[in-house]
Formats: structure tokens, sequence, C-alpha cells
């Protein structure tokens, strides 16, 4: 039901559903999983990282996005 009127992870872990939450995650998981080509051209290493991202808590998922800002981007691609 969460999912359906767009109630996000981070809600649920904050109301003290942490098993909520992570159920959540998962349908979320999968339904990502299930918009993924079927041809297989996506580099696998893209879904491991999303994968991660995914269960990562709330704050160091932030961070780690934040992360992935234009000064971070320009370092990564710089190598």
């Amino acid at each position: 039901m969460a999912n359906v009127v767009g109630v996000e992870p981070e809600q649920l872990d904050g109301a003290g559903r942490a098993d909520a939450a992570e159920i959540l995650r998962e349908i979320k998981r999968q339904e990502a999983a299930e918009e993924q080509p079927a041809s297989g051209s996506t580099d696998p290493r893209v879904q491991m990282a999303v994968d991660i991202l995914m269960d990562l808590p709330p704050r160091a998922r932030d961070e780690a996005l934040r992360r992935l800002g234009p000064e971070f981007r320009k370092r990564i691609e710089e190598g």
C-alpha cells in the first residue's frame, strides 16, 4: 500500500517501521529490475551500483548521491 500512495522507504524508517521500509525497498528493486532492457546491453556493474545504493541507509545513500555531483563526476571522469 505504501508503494501505491507514494511513500518512500525513508519515511517508513522515520516512522519506526524499518521492517516495512525494507519490504518497500525490495518492491522498488524488483520494479526497477523489471524496467531494465531485455537485451542485456547494460553493463551489469551499473545494476550492481544501483543495488548497493538502494541497500544503503538513507543518510549514507544521500551522501553517496551528493558525491556524484558535478565536482566529483569530473574527478571520476579524469580518473
